[in-house]
């Protein structure tokens, strides 16, 4: 389940609002140190966030936010509380942090730095980090987006596996303007990339409202045989062929800059 969630990367990752095709996201893992609470670690980010605003000022990032698991749901054997994701299009740029970028930050208050990584050390840690990238997803979609649905995927042919999924997008566009869901996105994982990783893909569904997960199969049926010519039923049994489902997640936003 570790390595299932190291590739989960992002999904982690990943703005509902953010269509663009070379777009990376580094994904940090979170653990609560003993006696801290959620509220305590989104206290943290806040101000982890005023940095990074300024790192999205200057061209590092494109945004980063702070995912939860929804009312702390989380799937047996995840290991961590929260996700943090760095976005972006430059992987270069991705990781730095520049320290001339914050010379007015810290011209203004010299320990300020200090007593946030203080502050942080206290209250989290981080048991490891991720880098994925988008290959495929919808070309609209909306900044409605309250619940991400994260599917993770162990695919062998990769090749193969996305060349179907770009079939299977004319479904997912059809679910975006019927209102079903707020995007589709599709990403694969650069690292860590063995081949003992119980998962090397994973699609992001994002939704505006949770009474619209209830509504998830309904709403392919309606669109398959529309936009492939099959039954919802023959599709299934073709995905299953192409890759095998080995977990899942939703999430909310609880921090972000973007």
């Amino acid at each position: 389940m570790k390595k299932l969630l190291t590739s989960l990367a992002l999904v982690l990752l990943v703005s509902a609002a953010t269509f663009a095709q070379n777009r990376y996201a580094i994904v940090a893992f979170h653990k609560l140190q003993p006696g801290k609470t959620m509220d305590d670690a989104i206290a943290i980010e806040k101000q982890w966030a005023q940095l990074h605003q300024v790192r999205k000022n200057a061209g590092v990032i494109s945004d980063w936010i702070m995912y939860v698991p929804y009312n702390g749901m989380k799937s047996e054997g995840i290991d961590f509380d929260y996700i943090t994701v760095n976005g972006g299009t430059d992987l270069d740029k991705l990781h730095t942090y520049p320290m001339e970028i914050f010379a007015d930050m810290v011209k203004a208050n010299p320990t300020a730095l200090d007593k946030l990584a203080a502050a942080t050390a206290s209250t989290q840690t981080i048991l490891r980090q991720a880098i994925s990238k988008r290959v495929n997803g919808t070309a609209k979609g909306t900044n409605k987006t309250q619940f991400l649905v994260f599917d993770l995927m162990k695919v062998a042919d990769g090749a193969a596996y996305e060349a179907f999924e770009n079939k299977v997008l004319k479904v997912h566009e059809a679910r975006v303007e019927a209102g079903n869901i707020s995007g589709w996105s599709l990403y694969k994982t650069l690292y860590p990339s063995s081949d003992d990783v119980s998962a090397n893909y994973f699609t992001i569904q994002s939704y505006d409202k949770l009474s619209k997960i209830d509504q998830m199969m309904e709403s392919y049926s309606k669109a398959i045989p529309k936009a492939l010519g099959v039954s919802a039923e023959e599709f299934m049994k073709q995905a299953t062929v192409k890759r095998i489902m080995t977990g899942t997640m939703l999430t909310t936003v609880a921090v972000s800059i973007k």
